[in-house]
């Protein structure tokens, strides 16, 4: 994110492009962010620095971290019905 709070802007290249000149992909990607890579005009990947790869996979909690840290309240949650009951089964 830059100083406002947006993303920064991401070069893009043509796939062409990023194959003949592989090393200048990744040295744009290291100095001046995500570097986008496309193909015929649909297609892409985003190409980033191992740091940076680093720092998102670890700036947030995993799933389970996430449910267990729930800021929920017991009352927050719908209240629970009887089940129903149907030719003598629980359903």
């Amino acid at each position: 994110m830059n100083k406002i709070g947006r993303p920064p802007h991401i070069e893009s290249w043509p796939i062409s492009a990023a194959r003949a000149n592989i090393g200048g992909l990744f040295d744009a990607a290291i100095k001046s962010g995500p570097q986008k890579v496309t193909r015929r005009n649909s297609d892409a990947v985003v190409v980033i620095s191992e740091q940076e790869f680093l720092r998102l996979r670890n700036s947030r909690p995993s799933f389970a971290d996430y449910l267990l840290n729930c800021p929920l309240n017991p009352d927050d949650l719908p209240k629970r019905q009887p089940a129903r009951i149907l030719q003598n089964k629980v359903v």
